[in-house]
């Protein structure tokens, strides 16, 4: 960290709290002796800190002392912090120590009066946070190849068990509490859209030996949106009311609701998806096209009443 972000740092610890030298050094992991010095230099700009002697002692901002407003008002604030709340709690958000200095910032530029009006609005809202958390590190290696170009190699748990592929992401995304990454595969020269909870490990390589194939391949899709090139099956449900509602909840299926009709291309690789997604509307929905993703669905419905009509195995029926 350079020292200008840690003096801008250090000013919004010590914004309206005490502190010790020790939690500082330990906050922006440096040295006690460095911390001081960095103390001194915010007293050299005019910032009054003020130190307190004792076994609690430390240091703090004097009263009345408050950074440049940034000009939120209440409504604005609220929106600031509610959106960073949505993405997780800060001790466990995929973008890191990012997460929390962003936190720190917006309250530390409110001052004491408007920001207790705003945790108190705030009080009466909820967010449902996703269930479906991912590892930071991998993350940012995903943010990182995106804005660098670069391929990486990653393990995919996918439904029908963990393989290995050389991708190029184009872009990550948030969409109904999950994040997705984009990116052109190398394993079936076509866009593919991964769930990044399911990259179990990944790392910066070289480009596959297939890496031209593949560019061509993908760019015939054009470069707007890959994934649902008109080149890709047309995936189209019949839905019952209960149907439509049940799919307005659901990002998957929500931008590609008209009436009771669903209807969105995707590539090939990717109807085994939505087909086990659609299992769950039951009877609320039908598939009309493409006929194999029909035949995947009739195909797992016979085999799911294959298995009740075996049973269940004895040692599990007598309860032992």
């Amino acid at each position: 960290m350079r020292r200008t972000d840690r003096l801008t740092g250090l000013l919004i610890a010590l914004q309206g709290r005490q502190r010790t030298a020790a939690e500082l050094a330990a906050r922006f992991e440096v040295t006690r002796r460095t911390i001081l010095r960095d103390i001194d230099a915010l007293g050299e700009l005019g910032v009054p800190i003020v130190a307190l002697p004792g076994r609690n002692g430390g240091f703090r901002i004097a009263e009345g002392f408050w950074l440049p407003p940034m000009q939120f008002t209440r409504d604005e604030a609220s929106v600031v912090l509610l959106a960073l709340d949505h993405l997780a709690d800060a001790a466990a958000s995929p973008l890191g120590t990012a997460h929390q200095s962003a936190l720190d910032k917006v309250r530390a530029a409110l001052g004491p009066t408007l920001a207790a009006e705003v945790e108190h609005g705030l009080a009466s809202l909820a967010i449902e946070r996703s269930h479906d958390p991912v590892d930071p590190a991998i993350l940012g290696l995903l943010r990182d190849a995106v804005e660098r170009g670069s391929w990486l190699q990653i393990t995919y748990a996918g439904a029908s068990g963990p393989s290995k592929r050389v991708v190029l992401p184009r872009s990550v995304q948030l969409a109904g509490g999950r994040w997705y990454v984009d990116a052109a595969d190398s394993l079936r020269a076509e866009w593919r859209r991964f769930r990044v909870s399911r990259i179990r490990s990944a790392h910066r390589c070289g480009p596959p030996d297939n890496a031209a194939a593949t560019l061509a391949a993908t760019e015939r899709l054009g470069s707007g949106d890959h994934y649902h090139a008109a080149t890709n099956p047309l995936v189209v449900v019949r839905l019952t009311a209960k149907g439509v509602a049940q799919a307005a909840d659901q990002a998957e299926f929500r931008h590609h609701l008209a009436g009771d009709t669903i209807a969105f291309h995707c590539p090939s690789s990717e109807l085994p998806y939505y087909g086990r997604e659609l299992l769950g509307f039951g009877k609320e929905a039908a598939v009309l096209a493409p006929p194999e993703l029909r035949i995947f669905i009739t195909g797992h419905l016979n085999e799911l009443l294959a298995h009740h009509e075996r049973g269940m195995p004895t040692a599990e029926c007598d309860g032992s």
